[in-house]
């Protein structure tokens, strides 16, 4: 989240609930991708994606002042800045998904001031139903397991090689990769390792979308996949290593599942984002956890001191190798004694 330094800043942020939603809709309709293939006229946008045409001219108008569009002879394109943003970056279907999660997460926000000194969820002071976490979302739908699995593979990738530059697997042989997803990190180190072997603990609808990925990329021999709830189901055991990365699931009961996964002397790593105080969110997740707020007054992140005591009352060991990874990630890493 960016600091703003001028007044004009501080205006423009006023006013840019507006110019959000017009990129999210470009996103979401695949016009940013029709547009790359081939410039249209306002009139050609409106007649592909089935718009009103003086509204459609008004939306592209909107995204050429933001500069998301040129405007040529040959009609409207992506600019440069944006082929390099997002054409050049991830998928049309990762980005799509991207563009769809935020919205949803914002629905509850567009009357906040009537409702911020609500003691409850402000999305049931305004009638509208509870919000469905990303976890239960793909729980019941498939398809948007495959898109959310596909999406962070792609997203995770640099992540994911660097936790494979950083962790000192010497001795591993089998490690749990706990709501793993795809197996982005377990498979980055997977090929670095050849003598390792991980299975990935998720949810039944994101194995089966992992699973298809690890076929993909020539993994599925060393790649399992073992379909679990967190908080009722019971995990796999006699591993070296557990990972937890970028999950953000932190309870007791939990930390005794991963304690009872472990061989003795086997180790457990987070690399997660930590508050650095009480009622401080984690600067990364600063949004995200404003919005979480809105509909559960005392949601929080644990900070790491919190984590780590937990840890400590289970029978843990705390390593002395705690570090801030960049872009916000804390690798916490303790040992079974």
């Amino acid at each position: 989240m960016k600091q703003l330094n001028t007044k004009e800043e501080i205006y423009g942020l006023l006013y840019a609930s507006t110019p959000s939603v017009a990129l999210g809709t470009a996103i979401e309709t695949g016009l940013l991708w029709i547009l790359a293939e081939k410039p249209l006229d306002g009139a050609g946008v409106a007649q592909a994606l089935n718009i009103p045409l003086k509204r459609c001219h008004y939306w592209l108008q909107i995204l050429h002042l933001l500069g998301i569009l040129e405007n040529n002879s040959g009609g409207f394109a992506p600019s440069a800045l944006v082929r390099e943003a997002i054409l050049d970056v991830h998928s049309q279907e990762s980005w799509q998904h991207l563009a769809l999660d935020e919205r949803e997460r914002s629905n509850g926000v567009q009357n906040l001031p009537l409702y911020i000194s609500e003691p409850g969820s402000i999305w049931t002071a305004q009638g509208l139903p509870k919000p469905k976490d990303y976890v239960e979302k793909m729980r019941v739908n498939p398809e948007r397991a495959r898109e959310f699995t596909r999406m962070l593979f792609e997203v995770h990738q640099h992540l994911a090689n660097q936790i494979a530059e950083l962790l000192d697997m010497t001795g591993v042989q089998r490690m749990m990769d706990l709501g793993g997803g795809s197996g982005v990190v377990s498979m980055a180190l997977l090929r670095k390792y050849p003598a390792l072997s991980a299975t990935i603990v998720d949810i039944e609808n994101v194995c089966i979308a992992g699973r298809e990925i690890a076929e993909e990329e020539g993994l599925s021999d060393r790649i399992s996949y073992h379909p679990a709830d967190f908080a009722t189901s019971e995990f796999p055991t006699g591993f070296d290593l557990v990972l937890q990365c970028d999950v953000g699931v932190y309870f007791m009961a939990l930390y005794q599942k991963l304690w009872r996964s472990l061989k003795p002397g086997g180790r457990l790593i987070f690399v997660e984002h930590f508050s650095s105080a009480e009622n401080s969110a984690p600067a990364t997740r600063v949004e995200w956890t404003f919005l979480d707020s809105l509909h559960n007054p005392d949601f929080c992140f644990p900070t790491a001191a919190q984590v780590k005591a937990q840890l400590t009352e289970i029978g843990f060991e705390i390593l002395p190798d705690q570090h801030t990874h960049s872009f916000g990630w804390i690798v916490l890493q303790a040992r079974k004694r």
